[in-house]
């Protein structure tokens, strides 16, 4: 998987607003990126009246919008699904995961916090802490970068999340969770998936290929 960290801070602490510099500052340097944006309440994307939506009311569990230039889903979940199984799922094939909430869990955690606003970040700051953005320095263990310096944070992205972990370039999910897989049995996995689907008709220079399988249990 990627590596994933996670932007937290207060309401209005501009946490959008760091994504909206931080994402082309990246890209440029040549990553592919990702980024979930953690909702507490109940789903609402779609824009009433819209045909989606009415596919959507009228009972359709996934529901696809598809073009040229992109692709969106809604779809039916039975709770809020793990960090891990959503970018093992959909997002295996960026550089970075960057979300916006999730404070709660052990992520990597990137603080943007506000004098201007707050009097205080947030508390309860353990271990997962690793960098604070802000309006003003801060004495501490943490690298702490001004609200402007965008190249600044990339530059501790690049050293800190992204050299160290070249991207693999097979992935495994077992009941929604991905495995880690060592260098031996992903090579193996890629090769053995990838001989056996060239012998196929029509699959002679395969890209990318996605395998699912489904364990069915018998009633009874």
């Amino acid at each position: 998987m990627p590596p994933v960290i996670s932007l937290v801070g207060k309401p209005d602490s501009g946490k959008t607003t760091l994504l909206e510099k931080l994402i082309p500052e990246l890209r440029q340097r040549g990553y592919r990126l990702g980024t979930i944006k953690h909702h507490v309440h109940a789903f609402e994307m779609d824009k009433p009246g819209k045909d989606t939506w009415r596919h959507k009311q009228a009972g359709a569990n996934s529901v696809a919008l598809s073009s040229p230039t992109g692709l969106g889903i809604i779809r039916d979940v039975s709770g809020d699904l793990a960090v891990e199984e959503l970018v093992g799922r959909y997002f295996y094939d960026v550089d970075l995961v960057i979300t916006e909430g999730y404070k709660r869990l052990g992520l990597p955690k990137i603080e943007v916090f506000r004098r201007a606003l707050y009097a205080e970040p947030l508390p309860g700051r353990d271990e997962t802490w690793v960098a604070l953005v802000s309006d003003v320095q801060t004495d501490g263990p943490l690298p702490c970068f001004a609200l402007d310096d965008v190249a600044g944070l990339a530059d501790f992205l690049e050293e800190r999340f992204l050299r160290p972990f070249p991207r693999q370039e097979t992935t495994l999910l077992v009941n929604g969770r991905p495995v880690p897989l060592n260098r031996f049995v992903e090579g193996f996995l890629r090769k053995a998936v990838t001989g056996m689907t060239q012998s196929l008709k029509g699959c002679e220079e395969p890209e990318e290929i996605i395998i699912t399988i489904r364990q069915g249990r018998e009633d009874g």
